[in-house]
C-alpha cells in the first residue's frame, strides 16, 4: 500500500479541520454570540457593531501577527498556517451553515466541541490558524516575563470579558464553558484519548513482581538502578506502562506479592510503541 505523502495528509488534516471549525462558528457561536476568547472572537465583537464579517476582522487582525512571525514559524509552516488562517476567515464568512439552535447550553456544547476538534485537526496538519496564541509568543518576545501560557489567557479572557459588555454576562459564562471545551478537545485530537497510567513500583521482590505483571497483563517491564538516600541501599525500580482500565489489576498483583511495595501512578497523554499507538510503517 503507498503511503500518502506528509503534504496531503496535512491539507485534508487542515481542510477538515477549517470544516469543523466553521460549522462550530456559523452554526453555534455566532448566531447566539458566544464569543469563546482569539481573534474570531473579537471579530464577533466589531461584527456586532459595524457592518463587517467575522471573518474578514479575523482575517485583518491576523496578516500583521503572520509577517512578524513568518522568520520564526519557518517557510513551510508558516505557509501551511497562512493558508490555514485565510481558509477558516473565507470559510467561516461564505460556507453557508445554517444556524442549528438558539439554546444557549447546546449552542456552547457543540461549538466548543466542533470547534476544538478544528483546531486540532489543523494542529495535526502541521499548522495554525494564528490568533491569541501567535500573538501570546510576539508578547513573550518582546517581554520575556510574560509566558506563552499566560499570554494566551489574557487575550482570550479579554475577549470573554469584553462580551460580557457586548452582548450579556450570559454569553460571557457559557463563551468561558466554551473556550474550556475547545481547548479540551484539542487535547484530545493532539494526544488521543486513550488513558494511559506509568506505574513507578519499588519493591523488595522486583524479579517475582516483573515476571508477574508481564505474565498476567502482557506489557514489558523495565528495570531502573534507584537508591534509597535514606537507607543507602541499592535497589531496582519498576516501570510498567498499561492502559486505564488494566491499573487496578496492576495494583492488586503488586501488593498481593509485596504488600509493602511502594507505587508512583502518573497519567500519560500518549503512548507509542507495541502494545499502545502503532507508529511504524510496514510495506507491503
Amino acid at each position: 500500500m503507498r503511503k500518502i505523502p506528509e503534504e496531503l495528509k496535512n491539507a485534508l488534516y487542515i481542510l477538515a479541520g477549517l470544516a469543523f471549525c466553521s460549522a462550530a462558528y456559523n452554526m453555534y457561536l455566532i448566531p447566539n454570540d458566544i464569543a469563546a476568547g482569539g481573534f474570531t472572537g473579537i471579530g464577533q465583537l466589531v461584527s456586532h457593531f459595524f457592518p463587517v464579517s467575522v471573518g474578514t476582522v479575523s482575517m485583518v487582525l491576523n496578516i500583521p501577527l503572520f509577517l512578524l512571525s513568518m522568520k520564526r514559524l519557518g517557510l513551510r509552516f508558516g505557509l501551511r498556517s497562512f493558508l490555514a488562517m485565510m481558509g477558516l476567515s473565507l470559510f467561516i464568512d461564505h460556507v453557508p451553515f445554517p444556524a442549528a439552535t438558539d439554546d444557549m447550553l447546546l449552542a456552547t456544547v457543540f461549538g466548543g466541541v466542533l470547534g476544538g476538534v478544528g483546531f486540532g485537526l489543523v494542529m495535526r496538519g502541521s499548522a495554525t490558524t494564528g490568533g491569541s496564541d501567535m500573538l501570546a509568543a510576539l508578547i513573550h518576545r518582546a517581554l520575556p516575563v510574560v509566558r506563552v501560557a499566560v499570554g494566551i489567557f489574557m487575550v482570550d479572557g479579554l475577549v470573554i470579558l469584553a462580551s460580557a459588555f457586548v452582548f450579556d454576562q450570559q454569553a460571557a459564562m457559557y463563551a468561558l464553558i466554551c473556550a474550556f471545551l475547545m481547548n479540551l478537545m484539542v487535547d484530545v485530537v493532539l494526544e488521543g484519548p486513550n488513558g494511559a497510567h506509568a506505574y513507578f513500583i519499588i519493591s523488595e521482590k522486583p524479579d517475582e513482581v516483573a515476571r508477574q505483571l508481564m505474565r498476567e497483563l502482557d506489557h514489558g517491564v523495565t528495570a531502573l538502578p534507584a537508591k534509597g538516600m535514606y537507607s543507602g541501599q541499592e535497589k531496582q525500580m519498576l516501570l510498567c506502562v498499561v492502559h486505564r482500565l488494566e491499573s487496578m489489576q496492576l495494583r492488586r498483583i503488586v501488593f498481593n506479592i509485596d504488600p509493602n511495595a511502594f507505587v508512583i501512578a502518573n497519567k500519560t497523554h500518549e503512548v507509542l510503541g507495541e502494545g499502545f499507538t502503532e507508529m511504524g510503517v510496514k510495506n507491503e
